[in-house]
């Protein structure tokens, strides 16, 4: 729920935006804060941009550097008793979930997260407020940075390691392909402990699930509960199986048939379970993932 302060929706969307999130009179608001909260809303950029000029034409906000404010009339818009309250776009839709929290979904939300600042470092006061826009507690931002480094997926970076960016893994993974309902539903409960294991690559997560797919897709077709099942008879932790298979689809090495839900190897797979199949290659998996 948000106020009708301007007839132009886009100003309205900016103006409820600021309203929401501006806590000092005189600095006013950050501009990345405001543009992220439009990007999780789906705003498109040009509009963001001709709204803020609109804005300023209207005499409602001032612009300065990094940060926008509002004028003296913007104050009186906003506090206006009569303004009426309407529908506005939530921010949050992105991060709505059900049931009980995933290390799939909580990687996805911090990924998600990250990639909105488009690519660049990101500090971490920075972070802890976009985290909160997207209506999640301070204390999951905590598990899925340790997921993230757990993970290679991201490093801390810039003076006195104050910020988080993803390391060239962490992109490959956000510009990857998305799960298939299918094996989102087969994503262990996040467990503390799990967070706290040793960290293996995604080269070696991928050598992991290449192996267990191609050692029996040679002579028929499975599925990616077979592949779970082969790994977790190799006595890799569940979160490990997981995340291995899902990585290895993400980046185009499994391929999934929706019709009649199979997986199989893509020639990258292919050249992964080539890989795998050297008994020194075997034996660094091994070590990598079962010293957790």
């Amino acid at each position: 729920m948000g106020f009708s302060f301007h007839a132009d929706a886009d100003c309205n969307r900016i103006l409820n935006f600021i309203n929401r999130d501006c806590h000092d009179l005189i600095e006013g608001v950050s501009r990345r804060l405001v543009d992220y909260h439009w990007s999780l809303a789906g705003g498109d950029e040009t509009r963001l941009n001709v709204a803020y000029q609109t804005l300023v034409s209207d005499g409602l906000i001032v612009t300065t550097g990094e940060h926008c404010r509002l004028t003296a009339s913007g104050y009186r818009v906003v506090l206006d008793p009569e303004c009426a309250e309407v529908e506005v776009d939530t921010p949050i839709e992105v991060f709505r979930r059900s049931g009980p929290l995933t290390e799939y979904a909580l990687r996805t939300l911090i990924i998600d997260v990250l990639h909105r600042n488009r690519g660049r470092s990101v500090k971490l006061d920075e972070l802890t407020e976009e985290w909160a826009i997207s209506g999640l507690r301070a204390g999951e931002l905590r598990d899925a940075l340790d997921l993230l480094f757990r993970d290679q997926l991201a490093s801390f970076a810039g003076l006195r390691r104050r910020s988080v960016a993803l390391t060239s893994d962490g992109v490959a993974y956000q510009g990857g392909r998305a799960a298939p309902a299918e094996l989102v539903n087969m994503a262990p409960e996040l467990e503390a402990e799990d967070l706290k294991a040793r960290s293996v690559d995604s080269r070696t997560l991928c050598l992991l699930a290449a192996y267990a797919a191609g050692d029996a897709a040679e002579s028929r077709s499975v599925s990616f509960g077979e592949i779970s099942y082969r790994l977790e008879r190799m006595k890799i932790p569940g979160f490990r199986v997981f995340h291995a298979i899902e990585l290895a689809h993400r980046l185009g090495h499994l391929d999934y048939d929706a019709d009649t839900r199979t997986v199989h190897l893509s020639n990258s797979g292919k050249k992964l379970y080539r890989a795998a199949n050297g008994r020194a290659v075997q034996w660094a998996i091994g070590q990598a993932v079962l010293e957790s």
